[in-house]
């Protein structure tokens, strides 16, 4: 058995990590011919010739960061789900009355006024004594107060 180029084993790990991928432009790319290209994606696929992709680096466990984090937000914003209730049905409010009224807003506003009230919604729902929220609602505010002032940030 002839021992494999370099070339054919960038190949072959670049397939073994894109299955997908175009087999004549990744060979013309890596200086290969498409036919050799289409046989060592063959022996990839069917992890033929003892070809193994590189073994995957275990995951740290999360899932106890992510509890701590939601734990610790939930304290300042409270239940998640009953925020985002708040926050949809103002969010509906607020689109259904500018449509009624024929309202149209840049995206800057529209997406300024939903980030305001995400941030009402975490103050009614959770501590509204948290001084972010209510910097974060000057902040954005201001940021359309400064482009319509012709100061875009």
């Amino acid at each position: 058995m002839r021992a494999q180029s370099s070339k054919s084993k960038k190949f072959m790990k670049y397939i073994s990590l894109h299955p997908d991928a175009n087999v004549k432009e990744l060979a013309a790319k890596m200086g290969i011919t498409s036919s050799l290209g289409y046989q060592l994606r063959k022996k990839v696929l069917d992890n033929d010739e003892g070809f193994a992709p590189p073994e995957m680096v275990p995951m740290p466990a999360w899932s106890s960061n992510v509890d701590r984090t939601l734990d610790a937000r939930a304290e300042n914003y409270g239940k998640f789900k009953d925020g985002a209730e708040l926050m949809q049905a103002i969010k509906r409010r607020m689109a259904d009355h500018a449509a009624k009224h024929d309202k149209t807003f840049a995206d800057d506003q529209w997406e300024a006024l939903e980030m305001i009230v995400h941030k009402i919604g975490r103050i009614v729902n959770g501590n509204p004594d948290v001084v972010d929220h209510w910097v974060d609602i000057a902040g954005y505010a201001t940021l359309i107060a400064d482009r319509l002032d012709g100061n875009p940030r």
